[in-house]
């Protein structure tokens, strides 16, 4: 029992330091992982966040009533996405990839809108060039 008393602060402490956000960005695995830990359980435990962000968001942009109605609305639906995707990053945080939410933390650019990866963003399969066509493999020979 003793023993338990002197290594359970040890390896909460170092768990804490493990999931902490890095100052600067690096590429490595540690650091992406940790990010994508950090950010998942973040934003599975502070999806709800979004509610508020988007009712002030929302009466910035329009008004105070719309802001409120339509900003709830708005808000509803951001905390299901950012709940859901902070449980995907959370589960997968192993696989070395870049949080699906962006910005990654709920406080982070508050005034930004919310999205979901290049593969939800609105306009990115439009955007891209469509493949030249092929050439027919038996013409003028």
């Amino acid at each position: 029992m003793l023993n338990l008393r002197r290594t359970l602060p040890i390896l909460l402490l170092l768990a804490g330091l493990g999931t902490a956000t890095p100052a600067a960005r690096a590429d490595d695995y540690g650091s992406t992982a940790s990010l994508k830990l950090g950010s998942g359980l973040s934003n599975l435990t502070l999806g709800w966040l979004e509610v508020p962000k988007n009712m002030i968001n929302t009466s910035n942009q329009t008004n105070v009533l719309f802001g409120i109605s339509g900003g709830l609305l708005k808000g509803m639906l951001h905390m299901v996405g950012r709940t859901l995707t902070g449980a995907v990053d959370f589960i997968t945080f192993p696989v070395p990839t870049q949080p699906i939410a962006h910005p990654e933390f709920v406080w982070q650019k508050f005034s930004e809108e919310t999205t979901y990866g290049p593969a939800f963003t609105p306009g990115t399969a439009r955007d891209q060039k469509p493949a030249p066509p092929a050439a027919a493999p038996y013409s003028k020979m």
